[in-house]
């Protein structure tokens, strides 16, 4: 199949196995009450993302025509849940962290209900007849039930039954947890560096654009709905950053296709400039006030 058959069959349900453990180690009962104090900032990012991103990917595989393995891919990333690195971008922008969280956990959970649908449905519409993929909905259901229920209701219970000890060691697993995603990311570039470097250009356009598609509509999503700017900003945040390590988990352990993870991760690294500038300005807009009455 590939040069990673070790990686899908361990190292990537591993990775996968420790950030959804530090997702349930950052999220307690109240995150998900906190859906009733929040409805339409919930709904509508959530209904948002699951319709709105499959779309973004509909219109750039029409209009790009991109190759088989690219078109799998942007639809592995539009079916995707969002990842929990937002949460940190969120925290970092001085948005509505509280929302952010709430929303990473609601999409990671339907995510065993949705991805597998969306995913299905995508390479049957988007692959030419030779080259679909069969997509086993059941089986990537019970998959996804495996690699994300489970150890995000561990890590919760381990919140709750270690709250101290969960304390000193969380900083520690979400630096392990990053330091093993970032690895998984830099063996799959190199494992299909013979298809970066034939598509490389072609890659980077549509990741870039869907990455701006995918920031548009959120925060006009938010605008629409009537949210705050920081509301907006988070919904920004939420849209944009995808869970590389699940579509990584589908791709390669489910599918047995790497090359499928490809756009993903080029989509992951596209976005994190795109996503560091836009937090800059942000802060530098909420400071420049503060600044402008210390002068005074």
């Amino acid at each position: 199949m590939n040069g990673l058959d070790p990686i899908a069959n361990l190292a990537v349900p591993t990775v996968v196995w420790l950030l959804m453990l530090v997702v349930g180690l950052e999220l307690s009962p109240s995150d998900f009450r906190r859906v009733l104090r929040y409805p339409r900032a919930v709904v509508t990012a959530t209904a948002g993302q699951l319709l709105l991103l499959p779309l973004i990917a509909a219109a750039l595989i029409v209009a790009l025509e991109p190759p088989p393995h690219i078109v799998a891919g942007m639809v592995l990333v539009a079916a995707s849940p969002g990842g929990a690195i937002s949460n940190v971008y969120t925290l970092l922008a001085g948005a509505h962290v509280a929302l952010s969280v709430t929303l990473t956990a609601v999409t990671t959970l339907a995510a065993m209900l949705t991805m597998p649908l969306l995913c299905s449905a995508g390479f049957s519409l988007f692959l030419r007849p030779q080259d679909v993929v069969p997509a086993p909905v059941l089986g990537m259901a019970m998959q996804l039930l495996l690699m994300l229920v489970f150890p995000i209701a561990l890590g919760m219970l381990l919140r709750r039954w270690q709250p101290r000890r969960v304390h000193r060691q969380k900083r520690a697993l979400r630096r392990l947890s990053l330091l093993a995603l970032s690895v998984l990311i830099a063996l799959i570039l190199y494992d299909q560096r013979e298809l970066l470097h034939a598509a490389s250009p072609d890659i980077a356009i549509a990741a870039l654009l869907f990455s701006a598609g995918a920031m548009v509509t959120g925060w006009t999503l938010g605008w629409l709905a009537g949210l705050s700017a920081g509301d907006r900003f988070t919904l920004l945040l939420e849209f944009t950053a995808r869970n590389l390590a699940i579509t990584a988990l589908v791709g390669m352990t489910v599918l047995g296709r790497a090359d499928f993870v490809l756009f993903a991760t080029l989509f992951f690294l596209a976005q994190v400039p795109l996503i560091v500038g836009l937090i800059v300005l942000r802060t530098a807009r909420l400071n420049l006030p503060r600044r402008l009455s210390d002068d005074r």
